[in-house]
């Protein structure tokens, strides 16, 4: 049903005449949808084009309707909005996932983990560290391993450079158009060309060459006969490398922030790592696994969500028009005191009693739906034993006590996190 005999849009702010609730907004993200939310309930309207949910329902709602009313439009940059194409283009996504995760496999995941191990070594070592560099770093050197395998040389650096591209972009509410003469906007779409043209070079070489490696490309290509094009390949390999760099690399950046404030947790993580082998199967850590899925409750790196409507219809009983947008912040769901108790506190023991469950459709850090991150078990993989690694490796000590201030504007990061990382002595075999 809708509204009839009410309103169109929902109720929401004011703003400025002239430039919305955009200056707003941006001097407190999260500060300013948290006042709305308390102001106005569940669903408010952001502006005429936008509103904004909170329920689990509408959420869920949202989610498992993607791909037919609405979409998941990912540009950093603005143009006209052609919601077929876009629709199109999420149907080639989820041609192309479906083809690539159907192939693959344990013995394809456990010959990562022994790889990322070694990656792991190499790229988080003695010293001073920025903590959030070193795990990009980590991150896009261990993606790159798991799409790429051997072919993956000079893949970090240029998706780095892509993502160091994409930031300032993703970071500003008003999107420019790829016309306009920004030195950022040119960067961005000069390092984007290079990340494309490198990925076009990488499945030319593997298609005329060995195609029997443990990694996604090789299952790509393997995949249906060859029923996906090369520029699908490489599309969603590009795709998937940006989405699993930036976000395990924030989560893992919050990893070692908790881990320094909780010895207490640190110390558990320590007893349980002690009896387990180099590269543990998951399954075998499951105190690691909890503290990981609860660092990922607490902060969720994509703490704010949004989907374009591709055709007339309604949310909640609301209507909505082509090419509105509706926002969830993951952030404020993740603490709702009506669906989590002690909702800002760490309590990794939640997810240890199988007889208590979250209320459904309120933990979502990887999404739902058809565009449910694809990596989600790849993820937790990576992110539960780089945390036993650096449990059991590394003795860390902050540098600098003064109070984190969490970052909204982008992902959500502890800026300038840094650690003093010292190697312990190598332990025995377990």
């Amino acid at each position: 049903m809708t509204h009839a005999a009410g309103p169109e849009r929902p109720p929401g702010p004011r703003g400025h005449w002239l430039f919305g609730n955009t200056e707003e907004y941006d001097r407190d993200r999260n500060g300013f949808l948290e006042r709305c939310h308390r102001e106005y309930g569940d669903v408010f309207s952001f502006d005429a084009r936008t509103i904004v949910v909170s329920s689990p329902d509408q959420v869920h709602a949202l989610l498992t309707r993607t791909n037919s009313d609405f979409l998941a439009e990912n540009s950093p940059l603005a143009g006209s909005m052609d919601t077929e194409r876009m629709a199109a283009d999420a149907e080639l996504w989820t041609t192309t996932r479906r083809a690539g995760w159907q192939g693959l496999h344990r013995r394809m995941a456990q010959a990562h983990a022994e790889r990322l191990r070694e990656i792991f070594l190499k790229t988080v070592g003695d010293g001073e560290i920025d903590v959030l560099a070193t795990m990009a770093d980590f991150f896009g050197r261990a993606t790159a391993d798991f799409c790429l395998g051997a072919d993956a040389e000079g893949v970090p650096e240029t998706l780095a450079e892509n993502v160091a591209a994409l930031d300032p972009l993703s970071r500003d509410s008003l999107q420019l158009p790829p016309w306009w003469p920004s030195r950022k906007v040119r960067r961005f779409a000069r390092s984007r060309k290079r990340l494309l043209a490198l990925m076009t070079d990488i499945v030319r070489r593997r298609l005329a060459g060995d195609s029997s490696a443990q990694d996604l490309l090789s299952v790509l290509i393997a995949s249906g006969d060859r029923q996906l094009s090369d520029l699908q390949i490489e599309r969603f390999l590009r795709g998937i490398m940006l989405a699993a760099l930036g976000v395990p690399a924030a989560a893992l950046t919050w990893v070692v922030y908790e881990l320094g404030r909780r010895p207490d947790m640190l110390a558990r993580l320590e007893a349980e790592a002690a009896s387990a082998g180099d590269v543990p199967v998951m399954g075998d850590l499951p105190y690691t696994e909890a503290f990981v899925k609860e660092v990922l409750r607490l902060w969720p790196p994509t703490w704010l969500i949004g989907r374009t409507v591709r055709r007339e219809t309604e949310l909640d009983g609301w209507p909505l028009k082509t090419g509105d947008q509706v926002l969830f912040s993951l952030y404020r769901l993740h603490r709702d005191p009506r669906w989590w108790s002690d909702p800002d506190q760490l309590m990794p023991e939640r997810w240890l009693d199988s007889r208590v469950a979250p209320v459904r459709h309120t933990y979502l850090p990887f999404g739902a739906g058809p565009r449910v991150c694809v990596g989600t078990q790849l993820g937790m993989m990576q992110l539960t034993l780089a945390t036993f690694w650096l449990v059991t490796g590394m003795n860390m000590t902050r540098l600098d006590e003064t109070a984190i201030v969490p970052d909204f504007s982008g992902l959500l990061v502890p800026r300038d996190l840094r650690v003093r990382l010292r190697r312990k002595a190598a332990r025995q075999d377990a």
